[in-house]
């Protein structure tokens, strides 16, 4: 166009034939340019040779072939990953093995115990491929002594068969007549697994089956029983309730079973107040009895004068009764133990006999009373005519008793005692 000036035209590159044939390319009237690229690799390489170089010098740094570790204060030299066993049977420590104890303290097998006992930076082992780090400070001392291992197995008791003399005489040596049923013991034996050794311990004893005559033994318990036979009476034996519950006191009434009906709500109340409550026989032997001695009657009327009585107390109570119970005047001796062995757990007899319906009096009454001794049965009646004398004595009897730190209790309480 007129007038303007046309821009000069850029020179294209030429291309220079290299040494390897290759075309390089160099601007118009410039000097042709090489490429870098091979120097950038070559500086790559280098530092990355360079950062393994010092990641290697660290992890030996760290982690050393070999470092050292303090065994019972002293510094040694080990290769990493030893152990306890590797100090030990390098002669760092010489730890006497415990022995093996048989269960009856007794030495089963020298040196069967723990090999040795110790101590890596303060926390406790006996594990022999415990490591050791660089710097761990090992104490190891002799191990410790180790029981055997046990079997244990149960075995039974057996019982005996014994018995007292069912003689009349024999009845009076003691106030508890017992129709024992036998029960098996038990006893574990503990055998050592390699001793061999044995320990028996009995852990429950056997119950001799068999005729017992024996006064309760309650060590230092001031334990006694209180009885009263031939009731329920009308008046008298509400009066002798009274004063068992005035002062928190039980005692055993042995009813004659034909009286039960008429008086039933004494017999509940004598329950209700935690009373036990047995048979003295249906109609205290009647007939054939001479009104005093089973002994004299046949072997179906004894048992009828038993079952009989029971069936009374069933009949008002609701319930079986307990399956104690006195024989009139303390008759019972010889075969009649055997034929109402079934029906009876205990005949009670007595160890205080205060007389009472003899009449003696009521200061008579009380000093029989005062005389008994802790495991002791004493004898009264509720019943059977007048007794307004046991009543007087009983008032002043049994607040005293209390007092002196008596418990008055159960014929059954007692039974619970040992003989």
């Amino acid at each position: 166009m007129a007038g303007k000036h046309s821009a000069p035209k850029q020179q294209a590159q030429q291309p220079v034939q290299t040494i390897s044939g290759q075309p390089m390319y160099v601007p118009a009237g410039g000097v042709p340019r090489k490429r870098r690229r091979g120097g950038c690799l070559l500086w790559l390489f280098i530092t990355l040779l360079v950062a393994a170089g010092v990641a290697a010098g660290a992890y030996f740094i760290l982690n050393p072939p070999r470092y050292d570790v303090t065994v019972n204060g002293q510094t040694v030299t080990v290769d990493r990953g030893a152990t306890i066993a590797d100090v030990i049977e390098a002669g760092y420590a010489t730890p006497t093995a415990g022995n093996l104890m048989a269960i009856d303290g007794s030495v089963a097998k020298e040196g069967g115990g723990d090999a040795f006992a110790a101590t890596v930076n303060g926390t406790a082992t006996t594990d022999a491929t415990t490591t050791l780090d660089k710097d761990a400070v090992v104490e190891i001392a002799d191990g410790a002594d180790q029981v055997e291992t046990e079997t244990v197995t149960t075995e039974a008791i057996p019982f005996e068969t014994v018995g007292s003399e069912r003689t009349a005489d024999a009845y009076w040596t003691g106030s508890l007549h017992v129709n024992q049923k036998g029960q098996e013991g038990e006893r574990t034996v503990r055998t050592g697994d390699v001793s061999g050794t044995q320990i028996i311990e009995q852990t429950k004893a056997p119950v001799d089956e068999g005729y017992r005559v024996y006064t309760a033994n309650v060590g230092e318990d001031k334990v006694i029983a209180l009885t009263f036979d031939d009731g329920p009476w009308p008046e008298t034996t509400d009066a002798i309730l009274d004063v068992l519950e005035a002062n928190g006191a039980k005692a055993t009434f042995f009813t004659i079973g034909n009286q039960v009906a008429p008086y039933a709500a004494q017999v509940k109340r004598e329950a209700d107040l935690g009373c036990q409550v047995c048979t003295h026989s249906w109609d205290h032997a009647s007939g054939s009895g001479q009104g005093v001695n089973l002994t004299y009657m046949s072997a179906d009327e004894q048992i009828n004068e038993i079952t009989q009585g029971y069936a009374a107390l069933k009949e008002v109570l609701g319930e079986e009764p307990s399956h104690v119970f006195r024989a009139p005047g303390g008759n019972y001796y010889g075969d009649i133990i055997a034929t109402l062995a079934p029906y009876v757990d205990a005949e009670v007899g007595w160890d205080v006999d205060t007389e009472d319906w003899r009449l003696p009096g009521s200061d008579a009454i009380y000093a029989a009373i005062m005389s008994v001794e802790p495991g002791q049965v004493v004898l009264m009646h509720d019943g059977g005519g007048d007794r307004w004398q046991t009543v007087e004595a009983i008032k002043r009897a049994v607040p005293e008793l209390v007092a002196q730190g008596y418990s008055l209790v159960t014929v059954d309480e007692l039974l619970a005692y040992e003989s």
